[in-house]
Formats: structure tokens, sequence, C-alpha cells
């Protein structure tokens, strides 16, 4: 029955008009009985409209930003051997940075993905952020012992660091939100 008060309360609910189940005849939302055969008429029913799910921008949700860091992190790293030159490569040993490389990505992954987006842990992700900033303070303090800077000795000093921090942040405070709207 269409009331002032349920109008009120559910203004984005539409009342379909009754038809008749015997005659098919249209009838009013109030109708007990159909106009045209008097038969008994069905309750009217109440349709709400479809709930909009607000659409979850990639930089807003946890499932994208561990997605996000990873890209970035492996674009940092093929930068790194493209931009570092053969005789540091060979000096520290290939089997050395590639194992380092994939240590580090296991336990990013296991950090990230694992421990903070599928178990909603955000805490785990502190440490690797701490990494991270001293990662990127430790290059800041180095730049003075470089001989022949190029730009890119000023890339990987200056800039590879801050976009995998920014998105660990991000993350961090992406899962912590998602707790929150949990409670």
């Amino acid at each position: 029955m269409l009331t002032p008060l349920t109008l009120l309360l559910f203004p984005d609910v539409r009342f379909v008009m009754p038809f008749c189940t015997a005659c098919g005849a249209k009838n009013s939302d109030d109708a007990r009985f159909c106009n045209a055969c008097g038969a008994a008429m069905p309750t009217s029913a109440l349709v709400t409209p479809v709930a909009l799910v607000p659409s979850v921008k990639p930089f807003d949700n946890p499932n994208e930003l561990w997605k996000m860091f990873f890209y970035v992190a492996f674009f940092n790293l093929g930068m790194y051997f493209f931009t570092t030159s053969s005789e540091d490569l060979v000096s520290y040993g290939m089997a050395v940075i590639v194992g380092i490389s994939a240590i580090y990505f296991a336990l990013a992954y296991w950090i990230i993905k694992v421990q903070g987006v599928d178990k909603s842990r955000s805490l785990w992700l502190l440490p690797l952020i701490a990494f991270h900033v001293y990662a990127y303070l430790d290059g800041l303090s180095g730049l003075d012992e470089l001989t022949n800077p190029n730009t890119f000795d000023f890339y990987d000093t200056y800039l590879s660091g801050l976009p995998e921090l920014f998105i660990l942040i991000k993350l961090f405070l992406a899962i912590r939100e998602r707790i929150s709207q949990k409670a």
C-alpha cells in the first residue's frame, strides 16, 4: 500500500501497479479486488532498484595495489640490469644478484599478498616499508661516491625506490580501510 510514510522511508522504491491474475486487468496499488472481474488481488509488491556498487579505483583496491607494486619492482630490476655496466654486474656476480632478487621477490610476495592482502594483516607491511625507506636513504647517502654519475644513476638514487615505497604505504592504508569497514 502506498503511503506517505512509505515514500518518506523508501524514496528510491518503485511500486508496481498490480495486474489481476484472473483477467489481467490493471488495478490501483491499494486494490484488494479486481475492478474488472472482482477476483482477489495479490498484495502489491515492492520493487527496490538494484543497489549500485561503488566502483573502487585501482589505487584504492588492495587487490590491485599489490600487483602494481610488483610491476614497478620488476621494472626497477630491469632498469638496474640495463643501466649497470657489465663490469659492475660481473664484479658482483650475476648468480648473487639473481639469487638476492629472487629471495626478495619471494619474501615480498609472501608479506604483501599472502599476509597483507589475503589475510588483511596490514602490520606485516611495516618491515617492508621500513626496508624501502632505509634503502632509499642509503642510496641518497652513497650518491657522493659515484665516480661518473649519469642520468640512470640519478634515477636509481632519487626515483627508483619512491614508487614502490608510495605503493606500499597506500597498500597499508587501503588494507587498514578494508579492516575498518569490516568492523
